[in-house]
């Protein structure tokens, strides 16, 4: 009686023991878990943190470049500072510099159903696909023309099992008078600035500027950029965060209200 009594306690032990080993083993195993995903968002927000001010960098500088006389040397220091290389063929007098930054998540490889569902969630969270571009192209020794602007990618649900991709952004382009802007609603205007609208009921997705590179035409408004709000947690950048001098003048002018909300 006694010896069945310990081999019964004996058992019960070893499964015990063996309970025990497996709840420390799971929570082990979701403590690497956590660790893995906070490290990885803290590893893609530092990252984009820092990205982004490299971004503001460039605006800052844009913003002191004196268009209207700029040349060669002016641009070419402004561009390789921050991160730019021209073209193959460049020389004082032709020369075009290209410049690109952008968050680390569209390098991120992951199936299509799993990407989804990140790229719809990590904005709540601070992390978001952005790309700030610039391309300056110098003629004759003189700045002739330059493209700069952010996007945003966003995935919207369209409906219960089904999304949408938009595109959310701010672009600026400068010419040398108002005779260079030949088509759209830059034509032959010295300042203007204007909203895009991809399609019929559905959001506004871009803030556009054009400018010409002229002393007393307001170059320094319209390179009024601020990206903070590509790090914010929870809310999307609107027009007023990204560009708003910008938008204050495409308020004035057109009579709009509210915030630059581009759900709205």
């Amino acid at each position: 009686m006694g010896s069945r009594l310990l081999d019964v306690i004996d058992t019960h032990s070893k499964r015990t023991d063996t309970h025990r080993r497996f709840r420390a083993t799971l929570r082990w195993v979701a403590r690497l878990v956590l660790i893995s995903i906070v490290g990885s968002w803290l590893f893609l927000y530092i990252d984009s943190v820092y990205q982004r001010r490299r971004a503001d960098s460039l605006f800052a500088d844009l913003r002191s470049l004196d268009f209207s006389t700029a040349g060669f040397a002016e641009v070419r220091d402004i561009m390789i500072r921050n991160g730019a290389r021209p073209g193959s063929k460049c020389d004082p007098q032709n020369c075009t510099f290209r410049l690109q930054i952008m968050s680390r998540v569209p390098h991120i490889p992951l199936p299509d159903r799993m990407a989804i569902f990140y790229y719809a969630t990590l904005p709540y969270i601070g992390i978001r696909w952005w790309v700030v571009y610039a391309q300056f192209e110098v003629r004759d020794g003189k700045l002739d023309r330059s493209d700069a602007g952010v996007w945003e990618y966003r995935l919207e649900r369209a409906d219960h099992d089904a999304y949408r991709q938009l595109a959310f952004g701010y672009g600026v382009v400068t010419q040398r008078d108002a005779a260079s802007f030949q088509h759209g609603p830059c034509t032959n205007q010295e300042y203007e600035v204007w909203v895009n609208h991809p399609a019929v009921k559905l959001p506004a997705y871009a803030l556009d500027t054009c400018v010409v590179q002229s002393a007393g035409i307001p170059v320094k408004r319209a390179f009024d950029v601020h990206l903070r709000c590509l790090n914010g947690l929870f809310r999307s950048c609107r027009f007023d965060d990204v560009a708003p001098s910008a938008w204050a003048d495409y308020s004035a002018k057109d009579g709009a209200v509210g915030t630059g909300d581009s759900h709205k």
